[in-house]
């Protein structure tokens, strides 16, 4: 039941943002060389416990990536980490399941990289400099708008 109602939240949240592009930029198709559109953070924003799988490994993960995505702080990195997989669902971006349940996404457009435990939380967000580096990764091509 918890893990329906977190798929649930997750596609609430997707077609919010979805929506709220659409309201900003006049309902224009995403221009995949621009910087990542940013989602307003609310009060009731999800906590970087709630998005990023180890926390620990956060400062870490920030002060080496951080400046791949124009992040301020951890908790922004973290947050841009999310966004980028509610997008990479809503636009069927490249992605590859392993059979430990890892997913691994990869925008060709910003060479924007992540892997997300199966629970959905971030393990890593970054734009690997090496062509191929998606294709040398484990896994099965997935479908994101289909796979569950």
């Amino acid at each position: 039941m918890r893990s329906l109602f977190k798929l649930l939240l997750l596609g609430a949240a997707a077609l919010l943002l979805f929506f709220l592009s659409l309201g900003r930029n006049g309902g224009a198709r995403h221009d995949p060389r621009a910087a990542p559109a940013r989602a307003p953070v609310s009060a009731t924003a999800l906590r970087v416990g709630q998005t990023w799988g180890n926390p620990a490994t956060l400062p870490d993960h920030f002060a080496r990536h951080g400046s791949d995505f124009g992040a301020t702080n951890a908790q922004d990195y973290a947050h841009l980490a999310w966004q980028f997989l509610q997008r990479a669902r809503a636009e069927g971006l490249p992605a590859k399941v392993d059979p430990a349940g890892t997913l691994r996404v990869y925008d060709p457009a910003s060479g924007a990289f992540a892997a997300y435990n199966r629970d959905g939380t971030t393990k890593t967000f970054f734009k690997p400099g090496s062509p191929g580096y998606f294709d040398r990764q484990p896994g099965r091509l997935v479908n994101l708008k289909t796979w569950k």
